[in-house]
């Protein structure tokens, strides 16, 4: 797949609009000063759009379009293409491909009088899409043709790139539309456009056989993706395996099951249920002793010893950790990793003492985020107290003190089977480079593929769904990787 680093034009500036809206517009100032921050090499493609022209139906950014391709970008230029002439007004500027809204969807003659005369070789269908329906004039009206029909029609004209945008997703940093791309039907190549945030959203559109590209705007203008390493990675997308770990919650040496942290029942022995799990697939197993922090009282170590002397897999423990020396005992009794809550909102030096005692890939943050209003709150104890801090930016920080990896639990989501939190997911994915774990809601394969693909976790992990075998660790990997998500 290849990625298109995107500027937008708009009084010489290079700009970027939210949601397509004219009024909300963020100026990142002279266009070759911005490439040349963002290090795009010579021989790049380049995504032109000129906002103004969109409008006015008329090329008015033809002398940046020039100079930008002179230094060796190979520029595919759109906005404002209304005739044969626009389109050659952009090709004679330079650009090696014209870029076509409007006329794609409303003027089918006209687009293909342009086809013939340029060739379909350098022509790029664009399609602009808000809530199903093809937007045009500047994403300003509506088309007369829908989505599948202007698809059709640019296809049967040979052209064999089309760029799709969801103008919801563009500019607001929350994700592609995966599952708008996954339903397209058409023999053209897909350049995605709109929401790329992550250099986890590059990777799960490589992973998408009908996107052939992808445009990055204001992700690269704000330093949030760096092309040179999104590049090395869409090489070799598959290169690290998604985890599915199965959860064991443990209250005095058995494994038990709630719903929102609440409403506990019985579901099994530690080891039997570990074992299974590991002769199933599981990458990794998580024990949670949940009633270690609301005892005031240290995990079982028992439990961690015969579930250790009984796995090949890793193991990642937490519930009950206070000190660097209960975490060090956890590590004795066989833990691969530890995790940590209650005890490092309390004191977050501790995250930074264990992760110089024993290493950054041993700790892991576990932090449980209830939604309180318009954000989300860390929750203590449990899932019972909220401790005041946002979820997302302890998140954030912990990184910083030296988490190796999150895992991070919906409390509203926990044991519903209603689906991942993907807003919470993003806001913290967003924002950390460590991995993630998704916990909290999974009820169908499809939510396993909705945390890794739109929330970014790297991990996902589940309890109930599998304690009751609604699911089995093998269900999910096999849907996982018909979806061209790689498992082990």
């Amino acid at each position: 797949m290849d990625v298109i680093p995107s500027i937008d034009l708009l009084d010489g500036q290079a700009v970027r609009l939210l949601h397509g809206d004219f009024a909300r517009v963020t100026a990142y100032g002279d266009p070759e000063t911005v490439l040349d921050r963002i290090d795009v090499p010579r021989g790049s493609r380049l995504h032109v759009v000129d906002l103004e022209a969109s409008r006015s139906g008329r090329p008015v950014e033809t002398e940046i379009v020039r100079r930008l391709a002179s230094r060796g970008l190979r520029i595919q230029a759109g906005g404002g293409i209304r005739s044969l002439a626009d389109a050659r007004t952009w090709i004679d500027a330079g650009a090696e491909k014209v870029v076509i809204g409007t006329v794609a969807a409303d003027a089918p003659d006209v687009m293909r009088a342009i086809v013939d005369e340029l060739g379909a070789e350098r022509v790029i269908a664009a399609v602009d899409v808000r809530d199903g329906i093809v937007r045009v004039g500047g994403w300003e009206r509506e088309a007369t043709a829908s989505l599948a029909q202007v698809l059709a029609r640019v296809e049967e004209m040979g052209i064999g790139e089309v760029l799709i945008t969801d103008i919801s997703k563009d500019g607001a940093m929350r994700g592609p539309s995966f599952a708008l791309y996954r339903s397209l039907r058409t023999a053209m190549r897909i350049i995605a456009s709109g929401g790329v945030s992550t250099m986890s959203d590059v990777v799960s559109l490589s992973r998408i056989g009908s996107v052939g590209a992808c445009v990055i705007g204001r992700a690269l203008l704000d330093g949030r993706i760096r092309l040179a390493e999104a590049r090395a990675l869409v090489a070799a997308p598959n290169a690290i395996p998604e985890r599915v770990i199965p959860c064991l919650d443990v209250r005095d040496g058995r494994v038990v099951k709630g719903v929102n942290f609440v409403d506990i029942r019985d579901a099994g022995d530690p080891v039997e249920c570990a074992v299974r799990y590991e002769s199933a697939g599981a990458d990794e197993l998580v024990i949670l002793d949940i009633s270690a922090t609301d005892a005031n009282r240290s995990t079982a170590l028992d439990v961690v010893r015969h579930v250790s002397e009984s796995l090949f897999i890793p193991l990642t423990v937490g519930g009950g950790v206070r000190t660097i020396e209960d975490f060090r005992a956890l590590l004795r009794a066989g833990a691969d990793r530890v995790a940590i809550n209650t005890a490092a909102i309390r004191d977050p030096q501790l995250i930074a003492d264990c992760a110089r005692e024993f290493g950054v890939q041993a700790v892991v943050l576990s932090c449980d985020a209830k939604r309180a209003g318009d954000h989300f709150e860390a929750m203590v104890r449990g899932g019972r107290e909220s401790s005041g801090v946002d979820a997302v930016d302890w998140c954030r920080r912990a990184e910083e003190l030296g988490a190796g990896e999150i895992l991070l639990t919906s409390v509203d989501r926990d044991g519903t089977n209603s689906g991942y939190d993907i807003e919470l997911l993003r806001a913290v994915t967003s924002l950390v480079k460590i991995g993630v774990i998704a916990s909290g809601g999974a009820g169908s394969v499809e939510h396993f593929r909705d945390a890794i693909e739109a929330g970014g976790a790297r991990a996902v992990l589940a309890a109930s769904l599998f304690h009751d075998r609604r699911l089995s660790i093998g269900d999910v990997k096999q849907f996982l990787a018909s979806e061209g998500i790689p498992v082990r």
